[in-house]
């Protein structure tokens, strides 16, 4: 049986490796860190992850770990309903799961097979030799295969020594995310939450288990620095609405966790002989679609179906990276431009914005921001 290499046991790294046993294809994946912790903190899988959840056999336990996500309100910082939407009344197919990103991960660790992933591997160089793959790793052993995917996200070390591209520029913003337990704040089950400031805006939706994930997300050129205390997010925050406040109160100091945000400009290179990126190490994007870990899943299923149709690898890899270069470039910009919608610091733009919301029909703008519905998910 042929044999994948993956580095990285992340959302991409673990589809991947359930998508490759579904066409026949043995895997071993190598992830730097020693332990699948709990870590990061809500993911909602849209549409066309769904889609991919159910190409690979996972949708039941990723469901049942989740909450489905079916209303939401748009609200300014002032506390202004601006638009509710019930997407059961819309008369779109909006199945869509709310989850945190470690359930996500155990649920696909278990599909793959807990016997495949190899915890504490740092990858330090790989070679093409003779049709094979060669990786080597910090500890000194090596592991062959016929190809190599680059699922480790967004400093990936397969793409630093396929692009040598450097590292992926600041984003011009940051965010704070965490995970509100028990349920507090009125936010409802199956009820998501999106609340718009100046530069600034806050997002919450629950996540099963009597858990609400939220976040806050700020426009900033330096960066969060040393921002990253529950003051902090207080501080940025005073005055929004009762449920904003409410989840971060509720959330404990520890669980708060802080980043700076990157993507890069669509890249028309992805692999050469028989490596290929996938994931964030492909196309990374900033999260204001929702797209990141969604598109992930997409790749994983599109490279299953492409090495499915095509016995010669090499061939395999650049047909699979051609079907998938367009959509998420797509995706990377749609993300740019809606971090730019959300996170404006004109109050123009911002007076705007809370005139037009409440205007546009709910199924045109569900349509807009979520074209996911029409998504052909190859068969495996």
């Amino acid at each position: 049986m042929a044999k994948a290499i993956i580095i990285g046991a992340g959302i991409g790294g673990l589809s991947t490796a359930i998508a490759m046993g579904k066409v026949g294809i043995d895997v071993a994946v190598f992830e730097k860190t020693a332990d699948l912790k709990d870590i990061g903190a809500g993911i909602i899988l849209y549409p066309n992850a769904v889609k991919a959840l159910r190409t690979l056999d996972v949708f039941e336990s990723v469901a049942a770990a989740g909450s489905y996500a079916r209303s939401g309100i748009y609200k300014n910082s002032a506390g202004k309903t601006l638009v509710e939407l019930d997407l059961t009344s819309l008369g779109i197919d909006l199945e869509s799961i709310a989850i945190h990103r470690a359930e996500l991960q155990r649920a696909l660790a278990a599909k793959a097979g807990r016997e495949n992933i190899h915890l504490g591997k740092v990858l330090t160089n790989f070679e093409q030799e003779s049709g094979q793959i060669i990786c080597t790793f910090a500890d000194g052993p090596t592991a062959a295969a016929e190809f190599l995917i680059g699922a480790d996200g967004l400093h990936s070390a397969v793409r630093k020594q396929l692009l040598d591209d450097g590292e992926p520029p600041y984003a011009g913003c940051y965010a704070w995310r965490g995970v509100s337990s028990p349920q507090q704040g009125g936010i409802a089950d199956e009820s998501g939450l999106l609340v718009f400031g100046k530069g600034i805006q806050f997002g919450a939706f629950p996540i099963g288990k009597g858990k609400t994930y939220w976040f806050g997300a700020v426009a900033d050129t330096q960066g969060v620095q040393g921002r990253r205390s529950k003051k902090d997010v207080r501080q940025a925050f005073v005055g929004w609405p009762g449920p904003v406040n409410a989840l971060i109160e509720a959330t404990a100091e520890a669980d708060i966790l802080a980043h700076d945000l990157y993507d890069r400009d669509p890249s028309p290179i992805w692999g050469t002989g028989l490596v290929t990126l996938l994931g964030d190490a492909a196309h990374p994007m900033v999260p204001f679609m929702g797209q990141g870990g969604c598109q992930a899943m997409e790749d994983s299923v599109a490279l299953a179906y492409a090495i499915k149709s095509e016995n010669n690898y090499v061939k395999a890899l650049r047909n699979y990276e051609l079907a998938r270069m367009r959509r998420t470039a797509n995706y990377v910009m749609q993300s740019r431009k809606a971090q730019a919608d959300s996170l404006s610091q004109s109050a123009l733009v911002c007076w705007l914005r809370d005139l037009i919301l409440p205007l546009i029909p709910k199924k045109q703008m569900i349509e807009r921001l979520h074209t996911l519905t029409n998504y052909e998910m190859p068969s495996l």
